[in-house]
């Protein structure tokens, strides 16, 4: 269930349809300092994949990474009571009554992973307000929905669907994104600030993961924003 992209980082799939297309989704778990464990952008959990975080290290922090991926962090967080539960800001509206107690993200890493993970926060999409990770020790580049990569890209509908979105093939900045984005001099800015990071590797949420040339294809995909 668990899928190695380096060194103490892990990331699993599930599925996950939006209008009848298969767009799947991601979590990536991250081992930390102290050998516990975080949980970014959490994915349903049956008992076959908790074991398997379980035996890399006790759940210390579960987080939202940004207002659109919390289906399941309430169960997760449950099932972790004693983890310290992160939400990307507008996250805890989306959660209602069943927000736990949680700080929320920003720009500065928490001391659970500063060691591990640098962080910022991406400005100008209040819709979405997502944080993005590098995971230093792999130069691995952790994403949400800033881009999306579906490459091969898939047929059918979900091609189609895909096609439309402006996201098949390829690294891309979905047009949902792009029409999220309310302030553009300040993504622009943000984006200049994650090509300062030393990366090579991409995660993302939606589509597959890609291991090595992660850089050049994110400037690619962002270029025009």
């Amino acid at each position: 269930m668990l899928e190695s992209v380096g060194e103490e980082i892990w990331t699993a799939a599930a599925p996950l349809a939006l209008a009848g297309a298969e767009f799947g989704t991601r979590m990536t778990v991250v081992r930390l300092a102290d050998g516990g464990v975080m949980l970014i952008s959490p994915i349903e959990l049956d008992d076959a994949l908790a074991t398997e975080i379980d035996a890399i290290g006790p759940v210390r922090a579960v987080v939202a990474p940004n207002a659109f991926h919390h289906f399941y962090f309430a169960a997760v967080a449950k099932r972790y009571p004693e983890a310290a539960c992160f939400l990307a800001a507008g996250t805890e509206e989306k959660l209602g009554d069943d927000a736990p107690t949680f700080a929320t993200l920003g720009d500065e890493p928490e001391p659970l992973w500063k060691d591990v993970l640098d962080q910022l926060q991406v400005e100008g999409v209040p819709m979405t307000n997502e944080v993005v990770f590098l995971h230093r020790a792999t130069k691995t580049l952790v994403l949400t929905d800033l881009c999306f990569h579906f490459d091969p890209p898939p047929g059918g509908w979900t091609g189609l669907f895909l096609r439309l979105a402006g996201a098949r093939g390829g690294v891309k900045v979905s047009r949902l994104m792009r029409f999220s984005m309310k302030d553009e001099d300040a993504v622009r800015g943000s984006i200049a600030r994650i090509l300062e990071w030393d990366f090579d590797n991409l995660v993302v949420t939606h589509g597959a993961n890609l291991i090595g040339g992660a850089k050049e294809a994110f400037r690619a995909a962002t270029a025009d924003v």
